[in-house]
Order: structure tokens, then C-alpha cells, then sequence
């Protein structure tokens, strides 16, 4: 079976690390904010993992941060960092999202 591979050699972060993945998305819907609203991918960078979060319209804003392996398979402080940074950041942009598709 072929691996999901999205744009520079990146995997989706839900098939490569799905502990990191699984806090992500916890974290999103504390604010209704739902698993199709975000594209997270990773892409390993010789010890580091490049974790990237597009959201938005037409997935156009992006939010990333490398993290060592290690803190992907157990979930450390800094990846939820960077999760409730991803929250806050995706919420006020599809705020404005939907205010600028519903003005008249």
C-alpha cells in the first residue's frame, strides 16, 4: 500500500506519529475547531521532525516548528506549546474567514 505523501516529501503527521496527532487535534476541538479545518504533515530532517499545520482558507496560512522524534512519540511540553499555538492562530483565522464570507 502506498504512503499519503504531500508536497516536499512530507507524510501525514497522523499516519507517522499518531500520539502527536491525537494531542493536536484534542487541542483543536477545545475550541470546535475539527480534524478537516487542518493539514498536518512531518517531514524527518536528520534528527529533528518538521512538524507543519496549514489552515485556513484554501489551507493558506501555516504554522511550523521541528521537534526531536522523541518529543512526537511522547508527547512533551514543547509540541504542546506549539499545539496551543496552532489552536489560538487557527481560531482567529477562521474567525475572520467566515466574517469575510458573510459579509454582504
Amino acid at each position: 500500500m502506498k504512503t499519503v505523501q504531500t508536497k516536499q516529501n512530507s507524510n501525514l503527521l497522523r499516519t507517522m506519529y499518531p500520539s502527536a496527532y491525537k494531542c493536536l487535534i484534542e487541542k483543536l476541538q477545545e475550541h470546535n475547531i475539527h480534524s478537516f479545518d487542518v493539514q498536518a504533515t512531518a517531514r524527518k530532517k536528520d534528527a529533528y521532525v518538521s512538524v507543519s499545520v496549514r489552515f485556513g482558507e484554501r489551507f493558506g496560512q501555516e504554522k511550523t516548528q521541528d521537534f526531536p522524534e522523541k518529543a512526537l512519540h511522547e508527547t512533551d511540553s514543547d509540541f504542546a506549546a506549539f499545539c496551543e499555538e496552532v489552536q489560538k492562530t487557527c481560531k482567529e483565522v477562521l474567525i475572520a474567514d467566515y466574517f469575510k464570507m458573510v459579509k454582504p
